[in-house]
């Protein structure tokens, strides 16, 4: 054979290499949808522990086929035909892994997680209520360069729940109108359920409806464009030595992913690591930028 590149290849390394990569593709997938809104992250963490698995089943698969030594050469350009599905995958999985990583860094405290779904369990939804009159002077901003005029004040505002309106201040309330008296304006409360009162906007759904809104104007056209990057600036023999396993090229990809993966345990869990829970979450998303260094290092 001399010194050619001879990695093995059979059924049990495409399988378990196809389902390293779903998996994660998943667990990225989930965290970024938020599919489990507060910890523990049961869904993300059962995806990514399933792709960490499969990818120790595949080095190991791949030991067992290995045709000649391990230390032998990567694969010539072109020596194999291309698989453009997983260029694609690896380009863009980049960067949404790091995206991902730094969602989970963002996610709410299991307590915060609760309370709106209690919330929303007894119905505290936005409707309209009736002003029974403002509270004192409403105070006039004037319009800016991007921003319209408004009104804020104290409103006291009739709520109609299940056992009978009742009347309640909403504080520093803003309105493009002028409030006054007869006017409807939108709050939260919960018909049934008169002790959690009402407010101008839930915070919690505030920030939930902010963050997507900044995501998709900003971020996601971020993530898009790194993507296209990567994948303009990446060989396609890049991409295809990977699938091959190479000790020198994968051990350290695999290591400083699980690594990633345990920074992401604290916030994920739940608990503190040193005093801190989030940081190392953010740290998370730097270990994809470290891998594809490392891969196009040894290439």
């Amino acid at each position: 054979m001399g010194n050619t590149y001879e990695p093995g290849h059979s059924r049990w390394t495409g399988v378990t290499g196809w389902l390293t990569v779903g998996c994660a593709l998943a667990a990225i997938l989930c965290a970024l949808l938020s599919v489990s809104p507060y910890p523990p992250l049961t869904a993300e963490l059962c995806l990514a522990g399933a792709s960490a698995v499969f990818a120790c089943c595949w080095v190991a698969s791949s030991y067992r086929v290995r045709v000649g030594p391990l230390d032998k050469p990567r694969p010539l350009p072109g020596s194999r035909p291309t698989d453009r599905v997983l260029n694609w995958l690896f380009a863009f999985g980049m960067p949404f892994a790091v995206a991902a990583a730094w969602m989970v860094g963002v996610t709410g405290s299991s307590e915060a997680g609760m309370e709106r779904e209690r919330l929303e369990r007894i119905g505290y939804e936005q409707r309209e209520v009736e002003i029974v009159r403002p509270v004192g002077d409403p105070a006039y901003s004037p319009p800016g360069d991007d921003t319209a005029g408004f009104w804020t004040a104290d409103l006291l505002v009739r709520v109609p729940f299940i056992t009978g309106p009742r009347e309640l201040v909403l504080e520093g309330y803003t309105t493009s109108q002028r409030p006054a008296q007869g006017m409807r304006v939108d709050a939260y409360y919960a018909p049934g359920h008169p002790e959690e009162g009402a407010s101008e906007y839930w915070d919690l759904d505030f920030g939930r409806a902010f963050a997507y809104f900044m995501a998709a104007i900003f971020v996601l056209p971020f993530l898009i464009g790194a993507g296209a990057w990567i994948k303009s600036e990446t060989f396609d023999f890049q991409v295809e030595s990977l699938r091959r396993f190479r000790p020198v090229l994968h051990l350290p990809v695999l290591g400083i992913l699980l690594c990633g993966l345990v920074l992401l345990l604290p916030v994920a869990l739940e608990f503190e690591v040193a005093g801190y829970d989030r940081l190392p979450a953010f740290l998370a998303g730097l270990t994809p930028l470290l891998a594809l260094a490392w891969v196009v290092r040894e290439n």
